[in-house]
C-alpha cells in the first residue's frame, strides 16, 4: 500500500515539475470573461442553428411551391383558404384541428384538436403568432423554427428535439 502512495506522489511531482518548465506564463480570467467568452459562444451557436434552420425551410418551402409569408419572429404562413368569419384578434378564444410533421415530411401527428387564448404564448408560440394572422374558419400551413415550436427539448412524446414543424391548420368557425 506504501508503494503505491510514494509511486502516486511522485507521478504528481513529476508532473508538477513539467508543467512549471512551460514558458507561457497561464492564462487567467476572470469570471466576466470567462462569462462573455461563454455566452459569446452561445450567441454563436445559435445563430448557426437558426441560419441552418432558415436554409432548411426555405428548401422545403421550394420544394412545395407554397407562397408563404415570413413573420418578424421567423414563422412562416400561408393561408391557402381564407375563412369567412371575423380576423382573429388578441385574447380571442380559438379553437383549431391541426396536423404536425417534421421537415424531413415525417408526419408526427395527423390529427389533433386544442383550443386557446390567442396571443397568450402557447407552448407553440409561433402556432400562437401566426393564428393572429388569419381569420375563423381559414386553413393555412405554418412552419415554425424549433424556437417558436418546441425549442431544444422536444414535446416529451412524439417532436424530437430542435425539429422545425410544419402544421396544416383548419380554424374552426366562431
Amino acid at each position: 500500500m506504501r508503494n503505491h502512495i510514494v509511486y502516486i506522489l511522485s507521478a504528481i511531482f513529476t508532473l508538477m515539475l513539467f508543467a512549471s518548465c512551460h514558458n507561457d506564463p497561464p492564462i487567467i480570467m476572470g469570471p466576466s470573461q470567462s462569462n462573455n467568452n461563454l455566452q459569446e459562444n452561445l450567441i454563436n451557436a445559435n445563430r448557426t442553428i437558426a441560419q441552418a434552420e432558415e436554409t432548411s425551410i426555405d428548401q422545403y418551402i421550394s420544394r412545395h411551391g407554397w407562397s408563404m409569408v415570413r413573420l418578424p419572429e421567423g414563422a412562416r404562413i400561408w393561408e391557402y383558404e381564407k375563412g369567412n368569419g371575423s380576423p382573429i384578434e388578441f385574447e380571442d378564444s380559438v379553437c383549431v384541428d391541426y396536423s404536425v410533421e417534421a421537415v424531413n415530411g415525417r408526419t408526427i401527428y395527423s390529427e389533433l384538436s386544442e383550443c386557446f387564448v390567442a396571443g397568450r404564448r402557447q407552448q407553440m408560440i409561433g402556432l400562437d403568432q401566426a393564428i393572429l394572422q388569419l381569420h375563423y374558419g381559414s386553413r393555412a400551413r405554418v412552419i415554425l423554427p424549433s424556437a417558436l415550436a418546441y425549442g431544444i427539448g422536444g414535446d416529451g412524446d412524439r417532436i424530437p428535439k430542435s425539429t422545425i414543424l410544419i402544421l396544416d391548420l383548419k380554424i374552426k368557425e366562431k
